[in-house]
């Protein structure tokens, strides 16, 4: 009978490297198994969305105004300051004065979104004419506006909760103009980007009215569209924009226009879109229609609303001005 041989320490090292290898490679497929489990959980249950936003929303303690006649009469810059100390800004200006003072019906104020790159200053694209407050909230992002792929991902967390806590921005500014002008009905605008979070601040507060200037609902299919846009419009650009616009909602969920529309429900709203709209896709103006199926509709000539296209920023104030003012009284 042939006897075993004894195994040689080379052998038993190879034997304990070769235990060790597998184990490793058990503990690192157990670790991507409960990441990918995470994810998938994280993926399948979005926040609440007004619980979410509310999370971010804070009390007005006082409004801090400042004129600024080098912008215009009756312009102010507002500082509108929470009860937990941090600070809203945006840009007032105050009402031409009324022909007709004694029609017994109240005064309207504006507060609306525009475009992150006109920021506050789409105050003075509004005519100084109208007897109508407006107030433009600053968007709570202050860093660059303009970033490379590389930055911007960087940035990424920073923009998120920027992005999220522009409806508590919205809402304060509400809260300022009711302190300000304590009579009049305030209405909620929101134009192009600013259009999502205009319509989310309604979890936030309760406006007089909404207006929204090409608006779009479907974030997914909205971002996936710019993502293509922004990358050139190529064959990778189109490989890559779909997962691109279904992380990017994913992680702005709560700024989903439909998912506000119940608390839209007996607010006159009145949506206005581009006649000639070349950047919005079609499903998605579709899908805000569809949300908000008792909202006025109108149109408005030309192209996706830009602030460098005054007679076309004229019309949209205009049409939008008729409907708030033919509104009748609460």
């Amino acid at each position: 009978m042939r006897r075993r041989r004894p195994e040689r320490p080379r052998d038993l090292a190879t034997a304990h490297v070769s235990r060790g290898v597998k184990m490793t490679g058990i503990t690192w497929a157990a670790i991507a198994l409960a990441a990918f489990g995470s994810i998938a959980w994280w993926w399948a249950h979005p926040p609440d969305p007004a619980a979410d936003l509310a999370a971010r929303d804070h009390a007005l303690a006082r409004v801090e105004r400042a004129p600024a006649p080098e912008l215009g009469a009756r312009v102010e810059r507002w500082r509108m300051i929470s009860t937990s100390g941090d600070t809203v800004t945006g840009l007032w200006r105050g009402p031409a004065p009324r022909r007709d003072p004694d029609t017994g019906s109240p005064a309207w104020a504006v507060v609306l979104l525009g475009g992150i790159g006109t920021d506050d200053r789409a105050t003075l694209l509004v005519p100084d004419s109208l007897p109508v407050g407006v107030l433009s909230v600053s968007w709570p992002w202050k860093g660059s506006r303009h970033m490379g792929r590389r930055e911007f991902v960087m940035h990424l967390p920073a923009i998120r909760a920027a992005m999220l806590a522009t409806p508590a921005a919205m809402a304060r500014g509400v809260a300022a103009v009711h302190h300000v002008a304590p009579g009049d009905r305030v209405a909620l605008l929101g134009a192009s980007v600013g259009a999502p979070p205009t319509i989310a601040t309604l979890a936030l507060t309760r406006p007089d009215a909404l207006v929204i200037v090409d608006g779009a609902a479907d974030l997914g299919r909205l971002l996936a569209s710019e993502t293509a846009r922004t990358l050139g419009g190529g064959a990778a650009a189109r490989l890559v924009a779909p997962a691109a616009g279904a992380l990017a909602a994913r992680l702005v969920s709560s700024l989903e226009p439909a998912r506000h529309a119940g608390e839209a429900q007996g607010i006159p709203t009145l949506l206005l879109d581009a006649q000639g709209e070349e950047r919005l896709p079609r499903p998605c103006i579709t899908a805000l229609h569809a949300a908000f199926p008792a909202a006025a509709r109108g149109t408005h000539p030309g192209r996706h609303m830009r602030p460098e296209e005054h007679a076309e920023i004229l019309a949209i104030v205009d049409a939008a001005w008729r409907w708030l003012s033919a509104l009748p009284p609460a």
